[in-house]
């Protein structure tokens, strides 16, 4: 008689195999959840560094053409910080007697840059920055009349500016009232700098964070620069 051959065979059974699949699928799932994190700090850290790029470009914009502001050669006594107004000369002289701010949001100052003592009809002299659609834009002056033509943007995701004047006394316009003419102390002539305070926000909203104060997901940082008026002081 011959004897029966042993084969022997060698493989994975079906429970191996499946075993085998889901212990694959638990790293891959550990692996793909890593990434995703990794990347969303990624994701949230390009958009704190854009916010921080974004409120100093701001910030820098409003203080390097602030510091001309009320530049006065001729002494005319024309130039300075300012408000818009609907009707011609539209930027008033900083001298009018019924000149007076009613918000602190909004910041507008003329420079004599033609050194003739007139506020022209043009950008060159006339300045004005406010906040739309949480963009920070900057006045366009029209030639043909010195109004605003159009806003240009300036710095996006900027939310709020708020606006603070230094008197010559010393006090400030948050504690005892916006620039005015009318009223002694102060009168535009007064002013001695501006703190400019600027808030902005990330472009997205971060799921995992909370503002405490506004309830939403945006991730804010506010900055502020204070700006000696050279050509007010005396």
């Amino acid at each position: 008689m011959i004897p029966a051959e042993n084969h022997s065979e060698s493989g994975f059974s079906l429970i191996e195999l499946m075993v085998a699949m889901v212990i694959g699928l638990i790293l891959a799932a550990g692996a793909f959840k890593i990434f995703t994190a990794q990347e969303k700090v990624y994701s949230v850290q390009d958009q704190l560094l854009e916010r921080q790029q974004n409120i100093r470009a701001g910030l820098d914009n409003i203080t390097r053409s602030l510091q001309m502001a009320g530049y006065d050669p001729v002494e005319s006594d024309n130039f300075g910080i300012t408000a818009y107004q609907a009707a011609a000369p539209f930027f008033p002289a900083s001298n009018a007697s019924t000149l007076a701010l009613a918000a602190a949001s909004e910041l507008y100052f003329t420079i004599d840059d033609s050194e003739d003592g007139t506020i022209d009809n043009n950008g060159d002299e006339r300045f004005g920055f406010k906040i739309n659609s949480n963009n920070l834009v900057s006045a366009s002056i029209q030639s043909s009349d010195g109004d605003i033509a159009s806003w240009q943007p300036v710095a996006e995701n900027i939310e709020s500016m708020a606006v603070s004047y230094t008197y010559a006394d010393g006090t400030v316009s948050t504690a005892v009232g916006l620039p005015d003419n009318a009223v002694s102390n102060r009168n535009f002539k007064d002013i001695r700098s501006v703190t400019v305070t600027l808030t902005a926000r990330t472009a997205k909203e971060d799921p995992d964070f909370t503002d405490p104060d506004t309830g939403d997901h945006y991730h804010r940082e506010t900055l502020a620069s204070t700006v000696m008026l050279r050509n007010l002081s005396y």
